[in-house]
């Protein structure tokens, strides 16, 4: 019985193949985009949970409450709080305390090496987290001083293929640090990444970098935790803000625990964890899984509209299997094998697709397409079975409305299309259009943000400047002739040495401004750089003067503040006006032009500037575009001159300001290619719809013509009940629209005003693209001669 369904099946296919290539074609395409979003959104979701323990391990956060301080949350804090934990906490298992470096220079046998994640971490980093050693042994590794866990990668990159356990190298003013384990690479789904890992261990208990881990005085130790009972996650927290309330921490410092899961997803808002470098936002994730079940349910809805339009090609055959004693249950199954088989050819097509493009989108995943289906069991059954419900729900309305038929109106010849049939296919269509112009006034807006932040005055200029690593203290002595040979260079407009880069987040301090209350507790975002620095990132005083080298109060007396501090002060002359900042009380010489320094998502803080004309780990190089190659392999050759075991870093630096805005953009890129796939598969639906009431009419139009109708005058009447449903979904979209963009929105800061000429470009697409669709079947019908379309049958 099941043989003959698919035989049946199999020929209805081929005896309607311009229906078929048409649900063939859209149902493919929307199982493609399906493919694609699922395997985003599931690399998306799946960060961080191949830990054994990840529902129990929790990332401790302060939030600091202070004045001045618009970020709140942020994702450090006390040093000395977990070791604190150790007695006091029956809850906590065990926890581990990090201090993530980025990129630092390691020398062995005097070639240096760039890492690009390296930390600082102590040894139940690995009891906790699965980052697995293939060398070396798990339960020892970091529980001795100077001891180091390198990744496999960079052991190859150090070592060229020679055994590394044993190997010592030096990282920073530390040398002799000896390999202990070599771990696996760690897996591109975890927000925390390393590739040197260095003891945290300390043989001198009194050494300042162990008085710091015993601090309560400063917020800068990355802290996770791992809870017996992760419902016990209230307790932890309340029991967290009574020990750093012992321990005389300010009351305007408050902690938090935020689940592992949530890390990588619900961060954007929290600012000092540079080490989460690919965090996203959850909505991006709920929006691209939208706008995958709203493509295959186009895709989806196109096989109904078209079935059931042509139900009345279908009916004879039903009337007559009826008459010959088929049951409805057996002509309901017929018709669902029917579409099943279409979503299986269609799904076989996709994944072919996927493979072609997957390059292209850039796919999460390591291997072959085809391979993580099958090395995935679980993925592969879930597809199956996704293919197999899609088929139910596909062919649900026509099956049974085609089984519903009664026979003796059939072959009486006295059938008619049910009005239900048509309201149906009416409102499938308004759905389809409603869904595809709110992807379309939705990418509209989103492209304006990215136009936004792209384009806003930042308060510098990025262009053209490279930034140089220079922080490693074997550089800083023979830096200023590096300095001085690159200025020697036509093509080198200037250079500075600075703390910190707008873009990266900048440290913060405590202060105490002139003529605030002593009860209030203020906390400012801190830079320092020299008297270069600012010319060369083009940024404005607006009111007294910047630093100057001549003047020697500058380095130990002066300050320069931001706008937005003079606001938050409420001073309307803060030049002359005091700051103090621990013991030193510093005079603000001048105000700069508010600059973003942190995520444009965030509002611009107070900000601090201080002069420091030989310090800071970073040189900034404005260069002559015209010569870029030329002055970068200058660069090249004038490093290794004076550094000649030492590699060179640099990047430029309006790439690496852009990086904050490469998720939004990812972001952007599939939503706009998604929704004009969308649109492509409501078009083809529409395409065959078309071309079906167009048959239907070819005796009206035959008798039309004859009556001297003109091709355009029957253009206009076939086009007019589908240009009407459009305007419905028009109607329907706009509103939803604004809804949904208004709160997309409403998480930036600086944002755009939603640009209502965007809403009537969007319907006007809409409309131009589904009457040009009908318009071509529509012309098509109204050419025919009349005289062939009167003998028509």
């Amino acid at each position: 019985m099941f043989k003959n369904y698919i035989k049946v099946a199999l020929r209805s296919l081929l005896k309607s193949r311009g229906t078929s290539v048409i649900n063939i074609v859209g149902l493919s395409i929307g199982m493609a985009c399906c493919i694609i979003i699922f395997l985003f959104v599931q690399n998306e979701m799946g960060y961080d949970k191949f830990h054994s323990k990840a529902d129990s391990i929790f990332r401790v956060l302060t939030i600091d409450e202070a004045l001045g301080v618009s970020s709140n949350l942020v994702g450090i804090t006390l040093p000395a709080l977990g070791e604190a934990m150790d007695n006091d906490f029956p809850e906590v298992v065990q926890r581990v305390r990090m201090i993530p470096q980025g990129r630092q220079l390691i020398n062995y046998e005097q070639q240096g090496f760039y890492t690009e994640h390296f930390a600082y971490a102590e040894p139940t980093l690995f009891s906790m987290f699965d980052f697995k050693l293939v060398d070396g042994d798990t339960e020892k590794a970091l529980t001795e001083p100077n001891t180091v866990v390198m990744s496999q990668a960079m052991a190859e990159k150090t070592f060229a293929g020679e055994p590394a356990i044993g190997k010592r190298i030096d990282i920073g003013n530390q040398s002799g640090l000896e390999v202990v384990g070599i771990m696996e690479d760690v897996p591109q789904n975890s927000h925390l990444n390393f590739d040197v890992v260095v003891s945290m261990q300390q043989s001198d208990t009194t050494s300042g970098f162990a008085q710091f881990l015993r601090s309560w005085q400063s917020i800068s130790m990355v802290t996770y935790v791992e809870l017996a009972n992760p419902t016990s996650e209230d307790n932890v927290e309340t029991k967290m803000e009574e020990l750093i309330r012992a321990n005389d921490v300010g009351e305007n410092f408050k902690v938090t625990l935020q689940p592992l899961a949530d890390v990588h997803l619900k961060s954007s808002g929290i600012l000092f964890e540079n080490y989460n470098l690919n965090k996203t936002d959850i909505s991006y994730v709920y929006t691209l899984a939208a706008v995958g079940l709203f493509v295959i349910l186009i895709a989806s809805f196109n096989f109904m509209n078209l079935s059931t339009a042509r139900s009345a090609n279908r009916a004879q055959e039903v009337g007559v299997r009826k008459v010959f004693g088929a049951f409805r249950a057996q002509l309901i199954n017929q018709f669902m094998i029917e579409s099943v088989v279409l979503c299986v050819v269609s799904f076989l097509i996709a994944l072919v697709l996927v493979s072609l493009t997957g390059g292209l989108v850039n796919l999460p995943i390591e291997q072959n397409l085809a391979l993580y289906f099958l090395s995935n069991p679980q993925w592969l059954g879930g597809a199956l079975l996704f293919v197999l419900l899609l088929g139910i729900f596909s062919g649900s309305y026509p099956a049974l409305l085609l089984s519903s038929f009664n026979p003796i109106a059939i072959l009486r010849g006295s059938f008619k299309t049910s009005s239900k049939g048509v309201v149906l296919r009416k409102s499938l269509v308004i759905f389809q259009f409603t869904i595809s112009i709110i992807m379309i006034i939705g990418t509209a807006i989103v492209y304006d943000q990215l136009q936004h932040q792209r384009n806003i005055d930042k308060g510098f200029d990025p262009e053209q400047v490279v930034t140089l690593n220079v922080g490693h203290p074997s550089l800083q002595q023979s830096l200023p002739v590096l300095i001085n040979k690159l200025e020697q260079s036509p093509d080198i407009l200037s250079t500075a040495r600075t703390g910190g880069m707008p873009g990266r987040t900048f440290g913060r301090r405590g202060m105490v401004p002139e003529g605030a209350s002593q009860e209030d507790t203020w906390i400012v975002s801190v830079l320092n750089f020299d008297e270069k620095f600012m010319d060369l990132m083009d940024m404005e005083v607006v009111d007294g003067r910047g630093f100057n080298i001549d003047m020697q109060t500058d380095q130990q007396q002066a300050v320069l503040i931001n706008e937005a501090m003079a606001k938050e002060l409420t001073w309307d002359e803060p030049v002359g006006k005091k700051l103090t900042f621990g013991q030193q009380e510093q005079t603000v010489i001048g105000v700069v032009k508010d600059f973003h320094f942190a995520n444009m998502r965030h509002k611009i803080e107070p900000l601090a500037m201080f002069f420091n004309p030989t310090g800071g780990g970073n040189l900034a190089v404005k260069f002559n575009a015209s010569n870029t190659s030329e002055t970068i392999s200058f660069l090249q050759s004038s490093w290794d001159e004076v550094f000649p075991n030492s590699p060179l870093e640099y990047r430029f630096f309006n790439e690496e300001f852009g990086q904050q805005f490469a998720s939004d953009e990812r972001f952007g890129k599939l939503v706009f290619s998604f929704t004009w796939l969308a649109i492509f598969i409501a078009c083809l639906g529409l395409f065959g719809l078309s071309a079906f009431t167009a048959e239907q009419k070819t005796k009206e139009i035959g008798v039309r013509k004859v009556l001297g109708a003109s091709v355009g005058g029957i253009v206009l009447l076939l086009s007019k009940q589908f240009s009407q449903l459009i305007v419905v979904a028009i109607v329907l979209a706009i509103p939803v629209a604004y809804y949904l963009m208004s709160q997309w929105l409403s998480d930036y800061e600086y944002r755009v005003d939603i640009n209502w000429t965007w809403f009537v470009i969007s319907a006007i697409v809409a409309l131009f693209i589904a009457l040009s669709t009908v318009t071509y079947q529509s012309v098509r019908a109204a050419s025919i001669n009349p005289s062939k379309s009167l003998r028509y049958e």
